[in-house]
């Protein structure tokens, strides 16, 4: 039941967002939605474990995440589109190797012994029901956050293909559990995974088509109440909802 719930909050996510674009007000709501709960993804879950299982090397990869995106724009400078196009495919890389760590999230309580060296990836003191509530529910941002960015760049196949990827490693994750962990659990993908939680941060900041010097779209939404509203709800989906003890 939670792996089906978290498939269908991830296919929502588009349909959420395509019809908040129908009013100026719901729109500021998700773009300030989605702009805090990736964003809370990537600094309060992902980042923590990459340097966790990385070690000191994972801040490395993680800087060189940060600065990857300004270095490929300056190589493609002609070009930016490509440039945004190699950033996008890296993010979902990422989002689909992170989709991983949700589908062990999900496992039901009858498997979580055998996870339970690795509880700390899973969430630490966090219960399993509101852990899998917390992944099925941020889901819903994700969604929304591939759709604005990858379907305006890539095309729709992309932004498809980016879906099935996603429920795929979901869905294998939880079908053979342990195996998974350990294999999330290597220095190697904790490196991968700070290297694109740095770009991942690149590109919720600046957005996929922008100029650095002159990119003030995100300072005139901030001051909107949909914007803040939006803010405050993606706040309390990252912060609250995984520490609630719900049964």
């Amino acid at each position: 039941m939670a792996l089906a719930l978290s498939v269908l909050a991830l296919v929502l996510g588009p349909f959420v967002y395509a019809l908040g674009q129908r009013q100026p007000n719901a729109r500021q709501v998700l773009d300030g939605f989605i702009f805090i709960t990736i964003a809370g993804i990537v600094c309060v879950y992902i980042i923590p474990d990459a340097i966790r299982i990385g070690g000191l090397y994972a801040f490395g990869f993680l800087i060189a995440g940060l600065a990857f995106p300004v270095l490929v724009e300056r190589v493609f400078e002609k070009s930016l589109h490509e440039a945004h196009v190699f950033i996008l495919v890296l993010a979902a890389a990422g989002l689909v190797v992170h989709a991983t760590i949700d589908g062990i999230a999900l496992l039901p309580q009858a498997d979580a012994p055998k996870l339970h060296h690795h509880e700390m990836l899973l969430g630490g003191v966090i219960s399993e029901h509101s852990l899998a509530i917390g992944v099925i529910l941020h889901r819903l941002p994700v969604g929304m956050a591939i759709w604005w960015s990858l379907r305006p760049q890539l095309g729709l196949a992309a932004a498809v293909g980016t879906f099935v990827l996603i429920i795929a490693a979901t869905t294998a994750a939880y079908i053979l559990g342990t195996p998974v962990v350990e294999w999330v659990e290597t220095r190697g993908v904790a490196w991968f995974q700070a290297f694109v939680a740095g770009s991942l941060v690149h590109v919720v900041a600046f957005g996929v088509s922008h100029d650095h010097g002159a990119h003030v779209e995100p300072a005139t939404k901030v001051g909107s109440w949909g914007y803040r509203v939006g803010i405050l709800l993606g706040l309390f989906l990252v912060f609250t909802i995984p520490h609630v003890g719900i049964v």
